[in-house]
């Protein structure tokens, strides 16, 4: 895709037509990034990406745009507000036009007004973007390590029961493991995935969600405890699954390594803003959604 850099490029809102042109921009920056750096690359099908991106416009469309020349998406972002916490989904240039100013732009519109408890996921191989976030107040934190099963099937977990989730025992899960309320985005992946509650003893302590494509998570805990024994039990039903946990979720990390999963690299990293810690009982939902 070669273009005149003269091109004037402008920005708008984005809407449910844009999410096919959003994937296709998603695909080849993400492609180019991992390809220049050695790393293998499949662009995922589209009904892969468009429930996430509707989702994002669904709740959250003043935080997304996109960019546009010469008729044509270039650019796009989203984010989202959770109660005080601010979450940056996407940010997504393509190769032809990087280097415009269009990522600063996009992320500015992205980011107005943004509640002072921000939040994203980032690639480690992106030095650019990560100084661009780093100049905002968002630093990294702890690395985002992705693991693939190996067909290793983890024995049964002693007293751990399926049992039904309430509302509140969302929150309080959301709480402890997220610090912010995810009630509209449970309702999201309800519709997307697999949803099993974990109890102990008569008290629910982790949820955690279980996709067709074989990605398990979110996984909420608790305690790390007990969202390393729902790993355990989603590797059983499911012993090549894929799922993505920040380092400092160090029980989930240790139950990964023990059912001999394999590092899927390269690592992403978590960045926070000022006054958050990192999470101890998380297994994320994806990049776009944490």
């Amino acid at each position: 895709m070669n273009r005149p850099t003269s091109a004037p490029i402008t920005y708008r809102p984005a809407t449910t037509t844009d999410i096919a042109a959003e994937h296709r921009v998603f695909s080849n920056a993400e492609g180019d990034l991992l390809r220049r750096h050695g790393f293998a690359w499949s662009d995922p099908p589209l009904d892969a990406v468009a429930p996430t991106l509707g989702h994002l416009l669904d709740h959250d469309p003043g935080r997304c745009f996109v960019a546009e020349t010469g008729g044509e998406i270039v650019g796009f972002t989203a984010a989202f507000v959770r109660g005080d916490r601010w979450f940056l989904a996407a940010l997504f240039v393509d190769p032809a036009t990087q280097g415009r100013g269009i990522g600063r732009t996009l992320f500015g519109l992205a980011f107005e007004g943004a509640p002072r408890r921000r939040i994203t996921i980032t690639d480690s191989i992106q030095p650019v973007s990560n100084a661009l976030y780093g100049r905002h107040g968002l630093l990294p934190a702890t690395p985002m390590l992705g693991f693939v099963g190996t067909g290793v099937q983890p024995a049964a977990v002693a007293g751990l029961e399926n049992v039904t989730v309430a509302d509140e025992t969302l929150a309080a899960l959301d709480e402890q493991a997220y610090g912010f309320d995810r009630a509209a985005d449970h309702m999201f992946w309800a519709r997307q995935a697999l949803r099993t509650a974990w109890s102990r003893e008569g008290q629910p302590v982790a949820v955690s969600y279980a996709w067709p494509s074989g990605r398990i998570g979110p996984i909420l805990g608790l305690d790390g405890a007990s969202a390393a024994d729902a790993l355990r039990m989603e590797l059983r039903a499911n012993p090549t699954g894929w799922i993505e946990i920040p380092g400092t979720s160090w029980a989930l990390v240790e139950a990964a390594l023990a059912a001999r999963m394999r590092l899927d690299a390269p690592p992403g990293l978590l960045l926070l803003g000022d006054g958050q810690q990192a999470p101890t009982s998380l297994a994320i939902s994806s990049y776009f959604l944490f």
